[in-house]
């Protein structure tokens, strides 16, 4: 029969092991996240620096045209 000092040692034994599994496991993950996160970023500052470059040129255009700005 077990007693109750051996269940609490069975039980830390259980935890530890279950949180070295764990974080193995989620280190891929966190990886791939961080990877995501540094793309989206490079997307988001592409496309907005061509909206800037975009939005220039139109801008430059209603100036010669005397056309007003949409608004």
């Amino acid at each position: 029969m077990l007693t109750k000092s051996d269940l609490s040692q069975i039980q830390k034994i259980v935890n530890t092991e279950s949180k070295k599994v764990i974080t193995q496991e989620l280190k891929p993950i966190k990886e791939d996240i961080t990877h995501i996160r540094k793309d989206t970023k490079i997307i988001v500052n592409y496309f907005n620096r061509e909206y800037l470059q975009l939005r220039k040129r139109v801008e430059r255009l209603e100036n010669h045209l005397h056309l007003s700005p949409l608004s």
